[in-house]
């Protein structure tokens, strides 16, 4: 099966005397999946559709199906799809998250991000807590 070619973005626009660099949205996926797996209380990318109204946790080899990028007019957006630890609380978690994605994507690529939308998936009783599922 052939994937069609994704839509890259130039960090720098314009034309330099060695060459032209462009980068593809699955390098992006590693850099918003990384960041997003640093943040406090979360527990791990969740796949954007709930199984029997369940998060459903993403392996490490399939965690970019969990993140998804839109480029339109140069405008980057990234949609975090996570589960997070019960009872700690959502926003600042989901503010860490903003955050952290926006600044390493940035930092990262140099280009600037419009958007960091997080979707909470579910909510999971972490390995520290005293109950479990």
């Amino acid at each position: 099966m052939r994937m069609p070619k994704a839509s890259a973005i130039q960090p720098q626009p314009g034309s330099h005397p060695l060459g032209k660099i462009e980068v593809l949205p699955n390098a992006i996926h590693s850099i918003a999946v990384e960041a997003t797996l640093t943040c406090y209380g979360v527990l791990g990318i969740a796949s954007p559709h709930l199984r029997n109204g369940q998060a459903v946790l993403l392996t490490p080899e399939h965690s970019n199906q969990g993140v998804r990028i839109q480029i339109l007019d140069d405008q980057l957006t990234i949609d975090v799809y996570v589960a997070l630890e019960y009872g700690l609380r959502i926003s600042e978690i989901a503010h860490n998250i903003m955050s952290t994605v926006k600044f390493s994507t940035e930092k990262m690529l140099g280009i600037p991000v419009t958007q960091v939308n997080v979707n909470v998936q579910g909510l999971i009783h972490g390995p520290g807590s005293p109950e479990k599922k």
